[in-house]
């Protein structure tokens, strides 16, 4: 069954062409004049909404976020923002000054930090890294789906949702769409983008079949959304004599080969830091493994790429 989809067939002219090809720079960059002039950074970051980071987006987004400061100015949602945005400034300078009057009272900061230290060390000795805790996300998910079922939208700008975007695809991502964006925010950023309603009934379905596929390697995993969970894969990998990249490497080749969507996966010592794995290396994440080997602080992380696709 084809996706219903609305919105203009994608051109050639140069509103097709993304906006954000100019020089990186701070998003305060707006002190002569223009859109977002009078604007903290703070805030102008905090109007560009949580997304920033998604894989498939231009990495200097100042133009982007100019556009969308534009759009919301003087919105509800503009003013909802700008009344945290504030309240946080004040924590912060609050926090400083109890710092430096602390530091003028004589504190000693030295014997602070030893106990923060000690404290730390604790924390670390105390860590189990023998556990391999897998955060397995499927790529663009509702965006897939609807590629699955509709081929014609392969390639092209569309977006998921009505009234807000639930996803984008990575064609639409160039030009700054993602998801948790407004629909007419989204359509100032790529005036040609297809918008495609949610169909979640088709979501759960193939969502279903996924976490089917999860519970062969870990009949208890944890169920994180639609589209994402969490394993313990130390059992399985036990059992069958595999280690955890080609335990994950099955994982996935599983998926694809039963539903025809990819899947990303961050491997772990626990669940945050396998999420973590996912959001360090957003560009490579479809084919990336990030695994903590050691105790040092500094994590390190392998990464392999075994495919050149950019995923969410």
């Amino acid at each position: 069954m084809n996706s219903t989809a609305t919105g203009p067939e994608e051109t050639s002219s140069d509103s097709s062409k993304p906006a954000a090809n100019i020089p990186a720079g701070s998003t305060d960059g707006n002190k002569d004049g223009g859109v977002g002039a009078g604007m903290s950074a703070s805030l102008l970051h905090r109007l560009a909404g949580p997304s920033t980071g998604k894989a498939g987006l231009a990495r200097d987004q100042t133009e982007i976020t100019k556009v969308i400061a534009e759009a919301s100015e003087g919105s509800k949602f503009y003013q909802n923002e700008k009344r945290k945005d504030e309240e946080l400034s004040k924590k912060i300078e609050m926090m400083l000054q109890l710092r430096d009057q602390l530091i003028a009272a004589g504190a000693d900061m030295p014997g602070l930090e030893a106990v923060a230290d000690k404290a730390l060390a604790e924390l670390e000795a105390s860590r189990d890294l023998t556990q391999a805790i897998v955060h397995i996300d499927m790529d663009s998910y509702y965006a897939s789906v609807e590629m699955l079922d509709n081929p014609s939208l392969i390639g092209k700008t569309f977006a998921v949702g009505g009234g807000v975007l639930t996803t984008a695809s990575y064609a639409a991502r160039t030009f700054g769409v993602r998801s948790g964006m407004p629909e007419y925010i989204a359509k100032k950023l790529c005036p040609h983008l297809i918008v495609v309603k949610n169909r979640f009934h088709r979501y759960s379905e193939l969502s279903g079949q996924v976490m089917n596929i999860l519970r062969r390697f870990d009949p208890t995993m944890d169920p994180a959304g639609t589209d994402e969970a969490y394993l313990n894969i130390t059992p399985y990998c036990k059992t069958n004599n595999v280690s955890p990249d080609e335990c994950v490497r099955k994982i996935r080749q599983i998926i694809l080969e039963e539903t025809k969507l990819t899947a990303s996966a961050g491997i772990a010592p626990n669940k945050a830091c396998s999420s973590f794995c996912h959001i360090i290396t957003p560009l490579l994440k479809a084919s990336s493994r990030c695994l903590p080997r050691s105790r040092p602080r500094k994590i390190n992380l392998m990464v392999n790429t075994a495919s050149s696709s950019t995923r969410k």
